[in-house]
């Protein structure tokens, strides 16, 4: 509409000559010796200042009637003969004469000498005759061009103010668009920053490292208080299963233990059992969704899984603040019970899952199939939470393979607790660690510094070399192992 709006004023004349000349063939063909319709109630003529005003406005519908009053007009004069009768005998000859045309009849008994030009008066009576026989016509065709037009105008006025109105709310919305872009830009920025730099989240790395440190019951106790620390839960436990998974025991409780008894039978638990079929984070909306037979208070029950997805344990939340209940906080409680689980793995099957440094006391190696298995989590981490990890892998191309051992307990002297360090089958000597949960300035200062101490080493930390890989930069974990062993001559 546009469109035609724009090319207006340059193709009215164009569709008025057009439409014009359609309506002469058309009545050329079926009424040749009437131009103009004028036989027929109403003339099809008055089409033409209707279309041209509706169309193109108020000039044009004028100019449109103007064209439509043409043409009549010229029909009438096709139409007409002149005779100079001198009585009604005669008039009434002529008009059985041309009993289809007009007649226009001159009664004059002036005398000759007195009598004006003939050619003079004939027109003067022509023009009488046609304001006479057509004159409402001819008001009709200018009224109906008018008319049309001001409607026109109307609509396309109120049509430029609504196009003006809509341009008007597209450019706020593109702005609008435009700024939301960059507000969700500047969010994930600050987060990615937030996690990077050891603000609130970023603390959660050196939360999961300090769960290493703790024995035996207290690592439940201390996932519970990281939980209250970071996602603000306030009421919670977490049970361990027996008798064949049908029981739930109490190894640790947060708050009110409302709900939360030593000992729970599975059955009792419609939430825990449906968590543990499947194996995910399970929350009291769309557990509301099935047909329970009892509403408890619990708000949440999340498995913790071993690396082969077997449960270790089950987290049941039956306290937190309504404000804090997100799906956000659902995935940062899911996340910090999958790290959770890991630390208690290590410590529950540490013989399966590591093996002991020579020379090193309390220092183990994790097993290759493990050390992926913990990458893999800590990839999926970065892909659904954007929080990173990266692997560093120490490498010693010029030693040779035998002095494998010398260099996994010169570095394992260096590692901090909470690392994932782990060898590999690369074809030199080498340990590769990963840094779960630390940004790009946390694993610099990391390399840096086990770098620095082992080269206190002459014979050793002179040839060691180390690479890192940032998860985030990296698309699938054939890209990370691709960027590990590119390294290796």
């Amino acid at each position: 509409m546009d469109f035609l709006n724009k090319l207006a004023p340059k193709h009215g004349w164009l569709d008025l000559a057009v439409l014009a000349g359609v309506l002469l063939l058309v009545n050329g063909f079926f009424a040749s010796r009437d131009i103009g319709w004028t036989h027929l109630h109403p003339t099809p003529w008055l089409l033409l200042p209707i279309i041209m005003g509706c169309r193109y406005g108020f000039a044009s519908g004028m100019a449109g009637a103007g064209v439509a009053i043409l043409a009549v007009t010229v029909g009438f004069f096709q139409q007409t003969e002149i005779y100079g009768i001198n009585s009604p005998e005669q008039a009434r000859a002529a008009m059985e004469k041309r009993m289809n045309q007009v007649a226009i009849v001159v009664l004059d008994g002036r005398p000759a000498q007195d009598r004006s030009k003939p050619q003079t008066r004939q027109l003067d009576v022509l023009l009488t005759v046609l304001l006479r026989h057509h004159g409402y016509l001819f008001a009709a065709m200018l009224a109906a061009g008018g008319i049309c037009g001001q409607i026109q105008r109307g609509f396309k006025s109120r049509e430029i103010l609504v196009t003006a109105q809509s341009d008007r709310a597209s450019e706020r919305l593109k702005k609008l668009d435009t700024d939301l872009f960059l507000l969700r830009e500047a969010k994930g920025e600050l987060e990615r920053l937030l996690a990077t730099r050891d603000a609130e989240m970023s603390t959660l790395d050196a939360e999961i490292r300090r769960l290493f440190d703790s024995e035996g019951d207290e690592l439940w106790q201390d996932i519970l208080l990281l939980l209250n620390r970071q996602a603000r839960v306030s009421d919670a436990a977490l049970y361990k299963l027996s008798d064949n998974g049908q029981t739930l025991v109490r190894k640790g409780l947060l708050g009110s233990a409302r709900s939360l008894g030593e000992r729970l039978a599975l059955k009792d638990v419609e939430m825990a059992g449906l968590a543990l079929k499947s194996k995910s984070a399970v929350t009291i909306p769309e557990f509301w969704q099935r047909a329970v037979g009892e509403q408890r208070d619990y708000l949440m029950v999340v498995p913790l899984l071993d690396s082969r997805d077997q449960p270790l344990a089950v987290l049941v939340i039956t306290g937190m603040p309504f404000i804090s209940l997100t799906k956000k906080s659902v995935y940062l409680v899911a996340l910090i019970c999958r790290w959770a689980s890991r630390v208690a793995e290590v410590e529950a099957q540490a013989d399966t899952t590591s093996r002991v440094v020579e020379g090193v006391e309390g220092q183990r190696v994790f097993t290759e199939q493990f050390f992926r298995q913990n990458v893999q989590l800590a990839f999926d981490s970065w892909q659904q939470h954007s929080l990173p990890s990266a692997v560093v892998l120490f490498a010693a191309a010029r030693l040779p393979k035998a002095t494998q051992p010398k260099v996994e307990a010169l570095i394992m002297a260096n590692i901090r607790g909470g690392d994932f360090p782990a060898a590999i089958g690369l074809p030199i000597p080498h340990l590769a660690v990963l840094l779960p949960l630390c940004g790009e300035r946390g694993v610099g200062i990391f390399a840096d510094r086990i770098l620095a101490a082992c080269r206190k080493d002459t014979e050793l930390g002179a040839h060691l070399q180390a690479h890192v890989v940032n998860l985030d930069t990296v698309t699938s974990l054939d890209q990370l192992w691709a960027d590990l062993t590119r390294h290796v001559a």
